[in-house]
């Protein structure tokens, strides 16, 4: 100690940064974390996923400010309208409900961005390689003071209610607060369980594993217009050494009947990227030919090269890949 007092003696200079030493120990002792999560690993679509979210907040100074949670789910899910997320806590009496924060809401320090484009800038999107997610931030309907050396848990229940869609995705949670937002990892927690499934209706909606073949958009009519993708960068195919690739497809319409278009011509011909990418921009009612009465329920697809003997479908094997139109 002697030394210590004899330093500061001899280099007064360094007594102005004592103030921001004490500081910067009080600030890095406030945190907070997500311990655990409760979440099963697959639902019914159209069920309402019941998830329980573990925290424990640990703070050093006195403060006030809004509980923050936010989820990562499908879009289709629609989960401003159909979650509900209440928690308890050594600070509160009984369920503590919290509201949606609107989009557009500056977030706090994240320099003018909300908060669902503060998460997925800051955070990320969970490894989802659908473009077709979202975060939807809620904060607690009270604000809530805490003092200073304190260990505080928190149990978060999330109900959010499915969509239909048979689907999986990488569900992600995340917890802050009101006042400091995400502006350092202390003061905020994530969380990625891992892939979830929903047995729902229709064609598999995979968000966690890389995708052969994409249309998008995902939902249409067949009078919408629609880009077909085909990745042989994300695995090895038949098709891996092809100098061109061309779209073999089968039309089902809702009368029962089918009308194959698997000519090797300008039609159905792909436009490549690079690396093995290619795609081609289709009006379904255009390439079939259909007329007035007739109307299409459902593709099933292949992609082939120039002489149409090699043909690849789903996983780079024999069955189609398949989409179904609808309404979104």
């Amino acid at each position: 100690m002697k030394k210590i007092k004899k330093y500061f003696k001899e280099h007064p200079s360094y007594w102005w940064k004592v103030p921001g030493i004490i500081l910067l120990l009080v600030i890095a002792g406030c945190s907070i974390t997500i311990d655990s999560i409760d979440q099963p690993a697959s639902v019914n679509g159209g069920d309402i996923l019941p998830v329980t979210l573990h925290v424990t907040i640990n703070t050093n100074d006195v403060r006030t400010a809004k509980f923050m949670v936010a989820v990562l789910v499908p879009k289709v899910w629609k989960a401003a309208q159909n979650g509900v997320i209440t928690f308890t806590s050594d600070l509160t009496s009984g369920d503590q409900p919290m509201t949606v924060v609107p989009a557009g809401t500056p977030a706090p320090n994240g320099n003018g961005l909300d908060w669902p484009t503060y998460l997925t800038q800051k955070i990320g999107n969970g490894g989802n390689l659908l473009n077709e997610y979202e975060w939807v931030a809620f904060y607690s309907n009270s604000a809530y003071s805490v003092v200073g050396n304190k260990t505080y848990t928190v149990t978060v229940s999330i109900r959010m209610k499915t969509s239909v869609d048979n689907l999986q995705f990488k569900l992600g949670y995340c917890v802050a607060n009101s006042s400091d937002g995400l502006s350092d990892p202390q003061y905020y927690s994530s969380y990625f369980p891992g892939c979830f499934r929903v047995n729902g209706e229709g064609d598999l909606i995979d968000f966690c594993n890389p995708q052969l073949a994409v249309v998008d958009p995902r939902t249409s009519l067949d009078n919408d217009i629609v880009t077909v993708s085909f990745d042989g960068g994300v695995a090895p195919t038949a098709l891996d050494n092809a100098s061109q690739v061309y779209l073999c497809v089968k039309g089902y319409l809702t009368s029962g009947d089918s009308i194959t278009v698997c000519s090797q011509n300008a039609d159905t011909k792909m436009e490549s990227l690079g690396l093995n990418r290619w795609r081609k921009d289709i009006w379904p009612r255009g390439l079939f030919h259909l007329n007035e009465e007739q109307h299409l329920a459902r593709l099933a697809y292949y992609f082939t090269d120039a002489t149409g003997t090699i043909k690849v479908g789903y996983g780079g094997g024999a069955d189609p890949f398949t989409y179904t139109f609808k309404c979104q």
